[in-house]
C-alpha cells in the first residue's frame, strides 16, 4: 500500500495529559479541574520551532524565554523533537502553570507536535493526516467559561508540488471538526496565498482580518538570515496562521514572534526558521 495513504485508515489516539508533580519531580497524568472564574479574552500561540541540529539547543531555550515574558494561555508547537520536548519540560514556568500534551517520537518520525496549555485540559488526541512526511493534527477539547473550546494544532505537507496533498489534509481536517461549534485552528498551514481558496469559509483568518495590507510572512529571508542561509533561496510566505470558526471567541490582536537573532554573537543564527505567531482572542 502507498505509505501516503495509511494515515486514512488510522483513527485518532488519545494524548495523554500531563501536569508536572513538584514532590515527584516528574510529568503526571493531570486530573483536570473547571477553568476558575471568567475569561474574557485567550492567548493562543504557533511556533515552528525548526527540528535541524543547527544550534538547536540554543535556540529552543531562546524560544522558551521568549513565551516565558508572553504566558500564553495555549501554545502548539511543531517539528518538536524529544530533545526540544525536554527543553520546554524543564522550564520552571512552565512546570509550575501548563498542561501538557506531546505526539513525539515513535511512527511519527524524528518530531512531532506539542501543546501547552494554562486552560485545562478535557481531553487530547492525535489523528495522522494522508502523508509522506509523517503530518497530522492534535485535538484538544477545553471547557472555557461553562462552553466547549477546540483548539486544532497543525502540521500540513510542505512543498509546493504538495498543494494538492495538503488540500486534501486540511478537508479532512475540517471535516473532522464540523460539528463543533467554537475551534481555534492554528498551525503551519504551510499553504501561501495562492491557496487561500482551500480554506472553509466558515472559518476567519486573523493576520488579514486584523492586519490588512500587511503581508506577516512567517518566513522571511530578508529578515531571518538562517532560513536563507539554509537554502540560498529568497522566501517570503505566510506559512504560519491562526483561524477560528464559532460566535464564542474573536481574533483581536495578532503579532509575530522571535524576528531577532538569539544573541549578537550570533547575528545570523534565529530561534527558527519560522517566526512564532501570537493572536489574543476576545470573548465575544
Amino acid at each position: 500500500m502507498d505509505r501516503l495513504w495509511r494515515g486514512y485508515f488510522r483513527r485518532p489516539a488519545q494524548v495523554p495529559v500531563l501536569r508536572f508533580d513538584p514532590g515527584r519531580r516528574r510529568w503526571v497524568a493531570a486530573r483536570e479541574t473547571a477553568c476558575p472564574g471568567h475569561v474574557e479574552r485567550l492567548t493562543v500561540t504557533t511556533y515552528n520551532i525548526w527540528f535541524n541540529d543547527h544550534h538547536a539547543g540554543q535556540r529552543h531555550r531562546t524560544i522558551a524565554e521568549l513565551l516565558s515574558r508572553e504566558s500564553p494561555d495555549i501554545m502548539v508547537f511543531q517539528e518538536v523533537t524529544p530533545d526540544a520536548l525536554a527543553v520546554f519540560g524543564e522550564q520552571p514556568w512552565i512546570r509550575e502553570r501548563y498542561r501538557s500534551a506531546a505526539a513525539v517520537g515513535g511512527r511519527r518520525g524524528n518530531y512531532g507536535m506539542l501543546l501547552l496549555s494554562r486552560v485545562p485540559v478535557d481531553t487530547v488526541t492525535y489523528t495522522p493526516l494522508p502523508t509522506r512526511l509523517s503530518r497530522g493534527y492534535l485535538t484538544a477539547q477545553l471547557t472555557v467559561n461553562g462552553e466547549l473550546l477546540t483548539v486544532v494544532g497543525i502540521h500540513l505537507e510542505s512543498g509546493k508540488a504538495s498543494a494538492p496533498l495538503r488540500a486534501r489534509q486540511l478537508e479532512r481536517i475540517f471535516a473532522s471538526q464540523r460539528d463543533a461549534e467554537n475551534v481555534v485552528m492554528l498551525g503551519d498551514f504551510n499553504i501561501r496565498d495562492s491557496e487561500n481558496a482551500i480554506i472553509d469559509p466558515d472559518y476567519r483568518d486573523a493576520w488579514p482580518m486584523l492586519r490588512p495590507g500587511e503581508p506577516g510572512y512567517t518566513e522571511d529571508t530578508t529578515i531571518n538570515h538562517m532560513r536563507f542561509d539554509m537554502k540560498d533561496k529568497r522566501r517570503h510566505v505566510r506559512f504560519d496562521r491562526v483561524l477560528t470558526a464559532g460566535d464564542a471567541w474573536v481574533p483581536e490582536s495578532i503579532e509575530l514572534l522571535g524576528r531577532e537573532p538569539i544573541s549578537a554573537a550570533l547575528p545570523r543564527v534565529f530561534p527558527s526558521d519560522h517566526f512564532g505567531v501570537r493572536c489574543v482572542l476576545r470573548r465575544r
